[in-house]
């Protein structure tokens, strides 16, 4: 306890001198800030850590914590022009086997790579790509222990004055694994908004994931508001979100009646670098 509460104030005072000290350099282009770290189709190379934290879940008693560290990475355009945003999610979760035995690990090992189809200048942005699942789980309880494949695909609307709304679909079924576990077959829907409030870098938030998994009849639909502040830390973009989620539906086996989600993410730009003869940036 004594940890975390240590963590906590060293955060937020990492956080207030960050705020101090980039105000008034970036007031003039807040909003573009606010609106290029909640967009995910911007060209930002990123670490993102999001936590669920979830006191209570519906058929298990106990608790239930993932931490979901991603990797954001825009590769180098060296032979054609092409735009892609590559994500890796690694899970490290805990989850309740039963009244009184829990596991932890890591989970399956999920990489995106959305193809962006409309220029970065766009209001409307659009992108799609592969999804591919590595059961890379440490135990049964916190994977499918099946390779998984699938599509990925981003809707984003950027706002006058840095808000952002859209919204991401993806579908994955298993094709190879462990044969004694059962098939996967299931879908996510994750709206996302960002209303910008002003010029301060504060915004709210709603951005709960969907689940609709078609394989076992478990679905999943939570409702959620937060609020988050965005800033600049040298080259460094900080993002940091914190937004409740409360189950309006669910069906099936052990799905969270309520969670608390917090996200931090570091954002950087990455420098273009054209080739002899490349054509110019979207």
């Amino acid at each position: 306890m004594a940890y975390n509460r240590a963590m906590l104030a060293g955060l937020t005072i990492a956080l207030l001198i960050c705020h101090a000290s980039c105000v008034t350099a970036q007031e003039e282009t807040q909003a573009e800030i606010v609106a290029q770290s909640n967009n995910p189709l911007s060209p930002l190379n990123a670490v993102n850590f999001n936590n669920y934290y979830a006191p209570t879940i519906y058929g298990v008693p106990g608790i239930a914590n993932t931490l979901n560290i991603q990797g954001v990475l825009i590769p180098r355009r060296r032979h054609f022009d092409l735009f892609h945003i590559i994500r890796a999610t690694l899970p490290v979760s805990t989850v309740p086997v039963d009244s009184v035995t829990y596991e932890s690990g890591l989970g399956d090992m999920v990489i995106q790579d959305a193809f962006r189809i409309s220029k970065l200048s766009a209001r409307a942005q659009f992108g799609v790509g592969p999804l591919l699942v590595i059961p890379t789980a440490t135990s049964t309880a916190l994977g499918a222990g099946k390779w998984q494949a699938g599509v990925a695909a981003v809707l984003v609307f950027t706002l006058q004055g840095g808000s952002v709304i859209g919204g991401a679909v993806t579908w994955q079924t298993s094709f190879a694994g462990d044969a004694s576990r059962p098939k996967t077959n299931l879908s996510t829907f994750q709206p996302s908004v960002a209303l910008a409030i002003g010029q301060s870098g504060y915004y709210l938030s709603s951005s709960p994931i969907w689940l609709f998994d078609f394989e076992n009849g478990n679905y999943l639909i939570p409702f959620s508001i937060g609020v988050g502040k965005v800033m600049k830390l040298g080259k460094t973009i900080v993002n940091v979100t914190a937004e409740p989620q409360f189950t309006v539906f669910h069906s099936g086996g052990p799905t969270p009646a309520v969670q608390l989600f917090v996200g931090l993410t570091l954002q950087w730009k990455k420098p273009h670098r054209p080739t002899a003869g490349a054509p110019a940036p979207a």
